[in-house]
Parts: C-alpha cells; sequence; structure tokens
C-alpha cells in the first residue's frame, strides 16, 4: 500500500521557539523534501506577508511530483468563499491547498450549514483547479461529544471530491488506541471516497505511534515535520514514521532509492536551524546504532544513510572519522596513532567543530592530520573596520597574505565582514590562483555555542561556497567573531584550490 507523507516542516516546524528559516533557507528544504518524494510541501499562509514572497519565489521551483500547498482557514461561519484568506490561497500559484476547519469553534453551527460551508469551500478550490485537502482541526476533542455532526461534516467534504481529509489532534491528547478508533469512524463516514490523513502533535508523546497506528487502520496519508519540529512539544518525526512504514510495516513512502538520504536531510535542515540533531534521534541521530558486539541493530543503519559507527562517542570524534580516516590515509593500522589522531578530532569537537553541513573543512582537518594538507598560502594578518563616512556604513578589511616567498597587502570594501575579509582576501589570491574568479561565497551563517558564559563563549561561523561545478561548506570556530570567519574563509579558499587540482605557487624552501 502508498503511504504519501505531506510534510509541514516549512509552517508547523518553523513555528518552534527560537527555530528561524530565511526565505532562501525554506526554498531548499522544499527542494529537498521534493526529491525525496514527499507528496504535499506545507508552504504557508500566502495572505500573511511573510509567507506571500514565498509562493512568488516558489513558482520557479521544479518539484517535481510534490505539491505545493497553501493554507486558509474555512470557518463554519460567514461565507466559505472568503474566510480565512482563500482567495490568496488561490492566487498564490500553489498546486493544492489545505482548508482548516476549526471543530471546537464551529460546533454551534447547525449541521446543515456546516456541511454546505465545507462543500462551498471544496468546490471553490477545485474551480481554481487546485487539489483540496480539508483538514479537521482539533476534531479529536470534539468527537467525543458530538460524533454525528463531525461524521458529517467529514462526509460532506468527501462528497464534494476533497482529496484528503486529515485528522489533526490539536492539542495532542489522543493516545493510539483513540487515534485507531477515529481513523475507522472516518473512513466509514466518508465512504473511501477520500483518503484519511492524520496530522499527531507529540504533547503525550506518542506522535509518531500515532500516526503509525493510523495508518495500520487505514490511513493514507500522514503529516510529519523534519526532526519532529513544532510548537509545544513538537510533531511526528518524518524521518522516524517514514523509516517504520517502510522498513518495518511494507509500505512504499518515498521515491526509489531515497530512504538512505533520510540521515542527509535531517542533519541538512537541522543546520540550516541552526540547530543540532540530537545524538539519540530515532534512525538519523549519531548514537541511533552505537551497539556493542553482542547487539544487532533493528534495521540496517545503512537503509536510511547512517551506519553502524555513526556515534563514535567523544572518545572518537566525527561520525564518519575512521572511513575518512583510513580514506585519506591516516595510520589506521597503527592501533595508537590512530587513537591518538581521533583524540585529537574528539578534542576538537567538543570545542565546537562541527562538521555536519561543513565537509570540506573535515577533508581539510584530515589531511593536516595526515601530513597531506598542502600549503597555497598563509594569513600573517587581518584588520576589519565597520566604517561610518558622510552618511553611509560600510566595512573595510585589509588582509596581508605570505604566498611562497611573497607578502601581499590587501585592502578591500564589502557589506559586512565577511564579504569584506572574502573580497580583500581574494583580492590578495587571484593574481597567483586565477582559478578563484569564479569562486562566490553563497552564504554565511554564526551562532554562539553552548557557554556558561553567554556571548563571551565560542561563535561558530558556517560558510557555503560554490563555483560553476560544485558547492561546499567550510567552518570556523573561535571565541573571536572575526577569527572563526576568517578560518572558515580560508578553509573554502583551500578546498577549491584542492579540488581543482591546483599545485601550490612560490613554495617556500
Amino acid at each position: 500500500m502508498e503511504i504519501r507523507i505531506y510534510d509541514a516542516t516549512l509552517t508547523e516546524g518553523a513555528r518552534e521557539p527560537g527555530l528561524q528559516l530565511s526565505v532562501r533557507d525554506k526554498l531548499r528544504v522544499a527542494l529537498r523534501l521534493a526529491e525525496l518524494g514527499v507528496a504535499f510541501v506545507e508552504a504557508g499562509w500566502p495572505g500573511g506577508r511573510a509567507d506571500a514572497e514565498i509562493f512568488r519565489e516558489a513558482r520557479r521551483l521544479e518539484l517535481g511530483g510534490a505539491r505545493l500547498c497553501a493554507c486558509a482557514a474555512l470557518p463554519l461561519h460567514g461565507r466559505a468563499e472568503t474566510g480565512g484568506g482563500l482567495k490568496a490561497a488561490l492566487r498564490s500559484g500553489a498546486h493544492a491547498v489545505t482548508l482548516f476547519v476549526p471543530m471546537a469553534s464551529g460546533t454551534d453551527t447547525s449541521e446543515t450549514l456546516a456541511t454546505s460551508r465545507v462543500a462551498a469551500g471544496v468546490h471553490a478550490v477545485q474551480r481554481a483547479g487546485c487539489g483540496a485537502v480539508v483538514e479537521l482541526d482539533g476534531v479529536f476533542d470534539v468527537i467525543r461529544k458530538q460524533e454525528g455532526w463531525v461524521r458529517a461534516v467529514a462526509g460532506a467534504a468527501s462528497a464534494a471530491g476533497a482529496e484528503s481529509i486529515v485528522l489533526s489532534d490539536t492539542t495532542g491528547r489522543a493516545l493510539p488506541q483513540e487515534v485507531e478508533a477515529v481513523v475507522s469512524t472516518m473512513r466509514r463516514a466518508t465512504g473511501g471516497r477520500a483518503a484519511i490523513g492524520v496530522r499527531a502533535r507529540d504533547d503525550a508523546g506518542v506522535a509518531v505511534a500515532n500516526s503509525l497506528a493510523a495508518v495500520g487502520k487505514g490511513a493514507a496519508l500522514v503529516v510529519a515535520t523534519v526532526n519532529g519540529y513544532g510548537e509545544r512539544c513538537g510533531a511526528a518525526d518524518l524521518a522516524s514514521v517514514v523509516a517504520a512504514l517502510e522498513l518495518k510495516m511494507g509500505h512504499r513512502v518515498l521515491a526509489p532509492g531515497q530512504l538512505q538520504r533520510l540521515t542527509s536531510l535531517a542533519h541538512f535542515v537541522a543546520e540550516l536551524a541552526d540547530r543540532e540533531v540530537r545524538r539519540n534521534q530515532p534512525y538519523v541521530g549519531r548514537d541511533a546504532f552505537a551497539l556493542n558486539k553482542r547487539e544487532t541493530a533493528h534495521v540496517l543503519p545503512e537503509a536510511v544513510g547512517n551506519r553502524a559507527e555513526a556515534a563514535m562517542a567523544d572518545e572518537r570524534g566525527h561520525p564518519s572519522a575512521v572511513r575518512a580516516a583510513r580514506a585519506m590515509g591516516l595510520p589506521s593500522r597503527d592501533e595508537t596513532q590512530a587513537r591518538r589522531a581521533l583524540e585529537r578530532l574528539a578534542e576538537w569537537e567538543k570545542r565546537g567543530f562541527r562538521y555536519e553541513g561543513a565537509e570540506a573543512s573535515f577533508e581539510l582537518l584530515l589531511r593536516s592530520l595526515a601530513g597531506k594538507r598542502r600549503e597555497y598560502f598563509q594569513v600573517l594578518s587581518y584588520c576589519v573596520l565597520d566604517v561610518q563616512q558622510e552618511g553611509r556604513a560600510f566595512t573595510e578589511a585589509t588582509t596581508k597574505v605570505a604566498i611562497g616567498r611573497e607578502k601581499v597587502h590587501t585592502a578591500a570594501q564589502g557589506v559586512g565582514p565577511v564579504n569584506a575579509l572574502d573580497q580583500a582576501l581574494r583580492g590578495a589570491l587571484e593574481r597567483y590562483y586565477p582559478q578563484l574568479a569564479d569562486m562566490q561565497l553563497v552564504q554565511s551563517r554564526s551562532r554562539n555555542l553552548s557557554s556558561a558564559v553567554g556571548t563571551a563563549g565560542p561563535v561558530r561561523v558556517v560558510i557555503e561556497s560554490a563555483d560553476a561545478r560544485d558547492r561546499w561548506g567550510t567552518a570556523g570556530v573561535s571565541d573571536n567573531l572575526l577569527q572563526a570567519c576568517c578560518a572558515a574563509l580560508v578553509d573554502a579558499v583551500e578546498y577549491k584550490l584542492l579540488k581543482d587540482g591546483i599545485e601550490p605557487r612560490g613554495r617556500r624552501h
């Protein structure tokens, strides 16, 4: 049986306290989700100013089989055609519209009026050429007392042509046995004309269990978010739901070959959100398959893109340290030297050198440990100034760089310290390494790491760079923000030269 995934990371997930995703970040997540093979990507409420930009930009995206979904409230009072921004949703260019029906506030509406409102909303969506998804918001709280009214509303949505009816556990109070009973009731009410879906919350700690229980009783659509992000206690974790459905329950969920990208997706979204995937997070955490020799994993780690050595703990460093160290020629057969190198990696990680999203820095680090890092240049000094001049603000950076026996002093202006440093550094290097001309800094982000001294603690800067062929990430960690920026920039330039096979110029002897 094929089960479809309705992803709500860009909406419900983004409402988690402290989690911020830019419009560009959301578009990148949408593309990754589409590649994964989800059926719906819930992008927001086009009637609001913030989400309207997402829909404008998303029109240029190639989402394949995934459908971008706009949200609109469908109040059971007033005109269904205009309520809650439905017109804005229909103009957004989305492929589908989710109509949120507030069940609790609509219980004082007569059954006849409620069913006609829902049917009118579905018909309005269909006339616009969009797929209609009806979400019964708070249905688990209402059905206990007004089952007949709820069944009538669901039946009306199904008869009007809604392709899916989502049962939303708004308060997160339902348990698996209750979910099973309500799914069975709704399937009878709709006569099988519309797929039943479930949106579980994790307030009772059973969001994933509730999602799987719903599928066990015939639900064919599951709403989830990457890493279970969401308000209050979060939502159902997409990775746990998908892995269980495919590997344990035998359902088709993702596009062929995409299950192995679950771990990568979880870490990718966490990096964009300035979070870390929990080490013990099921399926995708670094410790998810950390077993002793007498234990056997419940699924093959490789099936979800993880590996049994992914949780090397603090004594063994980065998740792929052993494998990558061998590939880089570290003396892995010499146990003493190998352990010393990996302990050094672990110490760096304790200081904040996490390499998710900064694989280029990790490769350069391994080359240093193996004695194989090539010296293309050396930054001798740098200075960054924020300048206010004649009502104009800009940043000026100067660098002094050694390239072989020569020393080059360069100054440049930029927008902020990272851009100014990047311009100054590459201004000094491009005469010696013209290949750097097609390299650009795509994005940078910084984050204060956990520290008892607050903002006086270390900061981690991650930089994404690109050229005509590739994209790569680098990172720097320091108590000084500018030092962290400089370290990440140096790694970015070195990795560009290394991957292009460029020989160091003017080596010093």
